[in-house]
């Protein structure tokens, strides 16, 4: 029995034992009292039975509990991890996008503003679409801003 609660404890670094007994039957709650944050990390382990039932399988179900535990423990210590590498990421990326978002708008506006000195109405027409430069630069760019959806990709 003490060698179940000895790799919980040294697993969370702190649990509380608590035992009533009401008529013939005992409960036993084990709280793990760790320095998580998460709340599944400190649900307790609450066992209740006759004393002989929990001398026979106590042992087995705080291995059980902290098998568990530990499961639980490594998914959040690895969540948090490829959240905290995602969150880094993103914020590369929105920066990128915002850099390569404002260079272009910048860029437009002076290409579009250089003429070859000829004031006629021929010079907002390209010639080999027939189109105006500002026409087909609006309808192939995109939406000022962040593009969210390109961001997580």
């Amino acid at each position: 029995m003490f060698q179940a609660l000895e790799a919980l404890t040294r697993e969370v670094g702190k649990i509380s034992l608590s035992m009533t007994v009401k008529d013939d039957t005992m409960v036993v709650v084990v709280v793990p009292q760790g320095e998580s944050k998460e709340a599944a990390l400190r649900q307790p382990l609450v066992l209740a039975g006759s004393p002989a039932e929990l001398e026979a399988g106590f042992g087995e179900a705080v291995q059980s509990f902290s098998t568990a535990h530990r499961s639980l423990a490594d998914q959040v210590a690895a969540t948090t991890a490829i959240l905290q590498a995602s969150e880094k990421s993103q914020a590369g990326k929105a920066q990128k996008a915002l850099q390569k978002k404002s260079t272009p708008a910048l860029a437009a506006p002076a290409k579009g503003t250089a003429s070859d000195g000829d004031d006629d109405a021929d010079d907002t027409e390209d010639e080999s679409t027939g189109t105006t430069p500002l026409a087909t630069t609006a309808t192939e760019s995109k939406p000022a801003g962040t593009d969210l959806q390109a961001l997580l990709l």
